[in-house]
């Protein structure tokens, strides 16, 4: 894709962010996407105003996901709506289970995080790099860890 070749700049990653914008099934203004993102059943994505994803993110929006405004979302990190069911000792690759996902306005998502399906992080969240949010995040919560969990509560 042409846009490949654009530089990861802010200029650039709104370009990318107006082109597929047709795509979702909900948009706001002033979106940002740097290069090397990847995201999967798109239409079933709604993004806020002032997002922005940055490089090499993969995100899966078969479940649902919805992306508040005023977000960051940082390089590598994995956000998925979909999990593989086990089914008579082993990971099925035709079966799964679906769950929605939302990211509360103005949460910062750092590096390598991951988030799985069924998840709700509040507003005014930071998720700490390199966790794994498999459970709720209440508004104004810096969280961490492999699960993620609390750590402290965040000025409103």
């Amino acid at each position: 894709m042409i846009c490949e070749l654009l530089p990861n700049i802010k200029q650039s990653n709104k370009i990318r962010g107006f082109l597929v914008k047709p795509f979702f099934k909900k948009y706001g203004r002033n979106f940002q996407l740097a290069r090397g993102v990847t995201i999967n059943m798109i239409r079933n994505i709604e993004i806020g105003d002032n997002v922005y994803i940055a490089h090499n993110v993969w995100i899966n929006g078969a479940g649902g996901l919805k992306i508040e405004s005023d977000v960051i979302i940082s390089p590598m990190t994995v956000i998925t709506t979909t999990k593989h069911s086990y089914i008579d000792g082993k990971i099925s690759n035709t079966e799964y289970e679906l769950d929605s996902v939302i990211i509360g306005e103005g949460t910062w998502i750092a590096s390598n995080s991951v988030v799985t399906k069924g998840v709700r992080i509040g507003k005014g969240c930071i998720i700490g790099s390199c966790s794994s949010v498999t459970k709720d995040i209440p508004d104004y919560t810096f969280a961490g860890g492999v699960p993620a969990k609390p750590i402290k509560k965040l000025r409103q």
